[in-house]
């Protein structure tokens, strides 16, 4: 007789982290954390290391009342240290590493990129560490951000469980991603770069269980998107253990959603949480951009 799955219980610390330089109030038990008491631009250095400390404490933090422009998005940004290379969008002029992502009110797709669980970019060889996103406009109500947190996921699985994946290496690319949204909408989509194109589906292979580089804490680093296959394991073989991890991951106790409000700035760790973004306010626009700081190669 199988047991009834029950909710992960036990493990979760989501205290706020103390600093001198900003309040903070945790949105869920499982992670996520408002900012306040500052704006962004008026940072001193030590706060920059404070929020930092933070960001990896809850692993998504974010501040409302913002409103920054492109440059001063881009000047913070660059204090968190240096810019990824992003995989598929070109900056607004004058700030190319500010990247735009608009959906239009008239605009209808059966898919957005974004839509599914998946960690940025991690097909590279150095996926980025920090997604630093905000919003100038959105819909009244959909278009909200869920992230979950995969260093907790993996600490409730069975330690049998954890050493077993430890080893194991996963295949992360783009190529299942670009088969779907080509069927989806009927026509060839493209990273519209042949060099990056090419490394979208050739992909990399990343440790499945990998430490952080700030904390030493593990996580698993899997996506429903871009995971696709484990090195040395038929696709059948690595297929299940995909699907169980990203449905494990995704539970709903090891989750927090934001709804986005506009002036709203939020950054993520994408060592250890994943994210997704519905494709659910069809007849609104919701205007955001992003930046990402580059990040190491996973170990």
């Amino acid at each position: 007789m199988w047991e009834v799955r029950v909710s992960p219980c036990g493990d979760f610390d989501n205290h706020p982290f103390k600093s001198n330089h900003f309040g903070v109030e945790p949105l869920a038990a499982a992670m996520g954390a408002e900012i306040s008491g500052i704006r962004l631009p008026e940072l001193s250095d030590e706060g920059i290391a404070s929020l930092k400390q933070a960001l990896w404490k809850h692993k998504m933090v974010y501040l409302k009342d913002q409103h920054l422009t492109h440059a001063e998005h881009e000047e913070f940004a660059a204090r968190l240290g240096p810019f990824a290379v992003d995989a598929y969008t070109q900056g607004v002029p004058e700030h190319r590493e500010v990247h735009p992502i608009i959906k239009e009110a008239d605009e209808v797709t059966p898919s957005l990129f974004g839509g599914g669980w998946h960690t940025d970019s991690p097909f590279l060889p150095e996926p980025p560490s920090i997604t630093t996103l905000r919003q100038v406009e959105g819909p009244p109500y959909g278009g909200d951000t869920t992230w979950a947190n995969t260093a907790l996921a993996f600490k409730h699985l069975s330690k049998t469980y954890q050493d077993m994946l430890r080893p194991l290496r996963v295949h992360m690319s783009a190529s299942n991603n670009f088969a779907t949204q080509n069927k989806l909408r009927g026509e060839a989509i493209g990273f519209g770069d042949k060099a990056k194109q090419e490394q979208g589906l050739k992909g990399s292979f990343h440790p499945l269980v990998r430490t952080h580089p700030e904390t030493g804490e593990p996580s698993l680093y899997i996506c429903d998107t871009y995971a696709v296959g484990i090195k040395g394991m038929t696709t059948h073989e690595a297929h299940p253990i995909i699907d169980f991890l990203v449905r494990h991951a995704t539970q709903h106790a090891f989750t927090c959603r934001l709804r986005w409000q506009p002036g709203m700035v939020c950054m993520w760790d994408n060592a250890a949480t994943m994210h997704l973004g519905p494709n659910d306010y069809d007849g609104f626009r919701r205007e955001m951009y992003r930046t990402t700081t580059a990040g190491g190669v996973p170990v």
